[in-house]
């Protein structure tokens, strides 16, 4: 008969489990945040400046280049997370989700307001900046999900 400690260890083991995925995982390279924001800059100058058929196809190549980094990063992760967020990383998500909110209305409507250039250099900084703070508060809420486990 298993004792309430045999139990504990395996409801432990199965949170670490069901955490792995979230929580182990190779540091994302220096790179990424300017490249999104590089990226996110590129995508509101082609929908703010660019019309007709060249509008489309940078619009569709710049969708092309996000498919070809998703395929890359899925495999350099090894997986992508899937169930429940572990509790000590939802804040730094939520609030990442809340700034993109927010680069994206402002960035749409300084752009339909005629000012797509502002719009990109905002996308450009800002986007950057809030990628380069959620890299590490995902990393710093992984490292509790981790202390936590054990």
């Amino acid at each position: 008969m298993e004792t309430d400690r045999d139990a504990r260890e395996l409801l432990r083991e199965a949170d670490r489990a069901e955490a792995a995925p979230w929580v182990d995982f190779p540091p994302t390279p220096g790179w990424y945040p300017p490249a999104v924001g590089a990226w996110g800059a590129a995508m509101v100058l082609a929908l703010g400046l660019l019309d007709g058929p060249v509008g489309a196809v940078v619009v569709v190549a710049l969708a092309l280049v996000e498919v070809a980094f998703i395929r890359w990063y899925r495999h350099y992760r090894g997986t992508m997370p899937t169930g429940a967020v572990p509790r000590e990383m939802r804040p730094a998500m939520l609030a990442f989700m809340a700034a993109v909110l927010v680069i994206v209305v402002g960035a749409g409507a300084l752009t339909m307001t005629g000012h797509a250039w502002l719009a990109a250099a905002l996308v450009l900084v800002v986007g950057t900046a809030v990628v380069w703070w959620y890299e590490r508060a995902y990393a710093a809420g992984a490292a509790r999900v981790r202390a936590r486990l054990g």
